[in-house]
């Protein structure tokens, strides 16, 4: 196999820790040849009397506005900066390349335009990244391009824009959808051509909005980088970009602050309420009134009903109460000797882990029957099915970094360990589906070490069951990458069609709602859906979260939640 020849195009020989990780990928990767580093286009810097001279011209207003943005910048910076570093230790860290990476370095001049916003080339800058055979350059430093460059690499020069340009095309990165309160963050990875932030989109991705600006742009830009990773050693098996989205069209000016007033609106919507609260209620009143009254955390809840060909409401589900110092969610439907049953993942507040029990259901009444699997990690979403006389369950097993398979000996108290489908993964909410005699595993993978199994969704398939080989679906994984959209929320099927149960998130809200999806293929090649419906958490009293539905031809059941003290909880 041919290595592939990168260029990383590069302010300085100090680059951010984002930049250096992708650096690295390639210089320690047998797909690739050593990195070229493309360099020496410095800014233009003006002299004083131009300084002045543009200085006279400007309003004084707007001097002074410049001046409190660059200030309220700088205190934001400060109020959420260790939040950020947190969550995300590499965010903001600069890295002086070392000198054994350096094998090959492209001195080049540039052309900036007038208002150093633009970046072009010389001809003989040109000559000399031409000559050096590049497959593709990657955008590491500042200045929109322009030119000849982008045409140059035969894959030609990727870039990053940490927004989801169907909506946000601008910047800065992470701050409008903070402001906005948008349910999702997003990033693309394009081809660039000459319109801004309108190049051919190769990779396009949505996470849970955080609820700092600070916090968010750390998370695009560390998750994303994951993805440019994967998106290069496509590339290099395939000598082939993928195939890019079709044509869009942009109606979204771009997002710039333009104005102090946007930075004030930002403070006294995000923060000041954060300010307020640690001042107005410290740690220790948290405390005192956590003792007395204990925590308010939230309590997960599930109800059943007979559903009359999906037509009943479910705000007529009849709810099953929850165990003390317990909650009940992820139910899952099982009928067996004509009496039905639902599988619940059952968390027990007092060593924080779940189990998964099992309930017998009829029209008027529920028969809470206990706990039938418990390992020494958390259990939750018990997939149960049928295969060839023998019933099975795929519960999540996430923080075991694997796919588990169990076996039912005596329904439905007993169940065995039968074998590891995937090791080595984080993985949660696994479905499998058998489809014109192959098996397939619809499951949610976080791609980094983050532990969201929100945003991504995989799809495998195999031969058989019990076989130990999976295979990713020709259209690759993931086959929706978008928070609102991909995390499993249950399975059910309703003349003669499937149809996926998602999860939808909010802002910082797990779990809000769900939608539900009609199935239009799954196949060894690709996978497609349509929504059909929304469900929203408002359909019983007080509950603030609802995010999983499963039925069978005649019963359906449904989780939701509300907040409640821990203390009521316990007794």
């Amino acid at each position: 196999m041919k290595k592939i020849k990168i260029g990383f195009l590069i302010d300085t020989m100090t680059v951010s820790s984002y930049d250096f990780d992708l650096i690295e990928h390639v210089k320690n990767n047998e797909l690739f040849e050593n990195p070229v580093f493309i360099t020496g286009y410095k800014q233009p810097s003006k002299s004083l009397s131009q300084k002045i001279k543009n200085a006279l011209k400007k309003n004084p207003l707007k001097i002074a506005d410049s001046k409190l943005i660059s200030l309220l910048k700088s205190l934001i910076h400060k109020i959420e900066y260790k939040f950020a570093i947190k969550l995300f230790p590499n965010f903001n860290k600069q890295i002086t390349l070392p000198k054994d990476i350096i094998t090959e370095l492209i001195s080049v001049e540039g052309l900036w335009s007038k208002n150093n916003i633009f970046l072009d080339f010389t001809k003989s800058d040109l000559l000399k990244i031409d000559q050096s055979n590049l497959d593709c350059i990657i955008r590491c430093g500042s200045g929109i391009l322009r030119g000849k460059i982008l045409d140059l690499p035969k894959y030609g020069v990727l870039s990053f824009h940490h927004g989801d340009n169907r909506i946000n095309r601008g910047g800065p990165c992470g701050f409008w959808e903070v402001l906005n309160s948008d349910p999702s963050s997003g990033f693309i990875i394009q081809k660039l051509n000459n319109e801004i932030d309108g190049g051919e989109v190769l990779v396009r991705g949505n996470f849970m909005t955080k609820d700092m600006w600070l916090v968010n742009n750390a998370q695009l830009l560390e998750k994303s980088n994951i993805f440019l990773k994967k998106l290069l050693d496509y590339i290099a098996k395939n000598n082939s970009l993928p195939p890019k989205e079709g044509p869009r069209l942009h109606d979204k000016n771009l997002f710039r602050i333009k104005s102090s007033l946007t930075l004030i609106h930002y403070f006294f919507k995000i923060l000041t309420p954060k300010i307020l609260k640690r001042i107005l209620y410290p740690k220790i009143l948290r405390r005192i009134i956590s003792k007395i009254f204990g925590e308010n955390v939230q309590r997960w809840s599930v109800a059943y009903s007979s559903h009359n060909n999906f037509s009943k409401s479910l705000w007529r589900y009849k709810e099953i109460e929850n165990p003390n110092n317990r909650f009940l969610a992820d139910p899952f439907i099982f009928e067996k000797n004509k009496s039905t049953y639902i599988f619940v993942e059952d968390f027990f507040y007092s060593d924080q882990k779940g189990r998964i029990s099992a309930i017998k259901i009829n029209e008027d009444s529920y028969d809470f029957i206990g706990v039938v699997l418990e390992e020494n990690f958390h259990l939750s979403f018990p997939y149960v099915f049928e295969s060839d006389g023998e019933i099975f369950m795929v519960p999540e097993t996430h923080k075991n970094k694997d796919i588990r398979l169990y076996r039912c000996t005596q329904f439905p108290n007993k169940w065995v360990f039968e074998k590891i489908l995937m090791k080595d993964i984080s993985a949660g909410d696994t479905m499998l589906i058998n489809k014109d005699n192959k098996w397939f595993m619809l499951t949610n993978i976080c791609s980094g070490d983050y532990n969201d199994h929100q945003s991504e969704l995989h799809i495998f398939y195999s031969d058989s069951l019990l076989n130990d080989e999976w295979h990713s679906i020709k259209q690759s994984n993931p086959v929706i990458f978008d928070c609102l959209a991909a995390r499993n929320g249950g399975l059910f099927e309703e003349g003669g069609n499937l149809y996926r149960v998602n999860q939808i998130h909010d802002k910082e809200h797990y779990g809000k709602s769900f939608g539900v999806n009609k199935i239009i293929e799954l196949s060894t090649q690709t996978y497609k859906e349509e929504r059909v419906s929304t469900i929203n958490s408002d359909f019983k009293h007080g509950i603030k979260s609802t995010h999983h539905f499963n039925a069978n031809q005649k019963f359906a059941t449904v989780d939701f939640c509300r907040l409640e003290r821990l203390k009521k909880i316990k007794k």
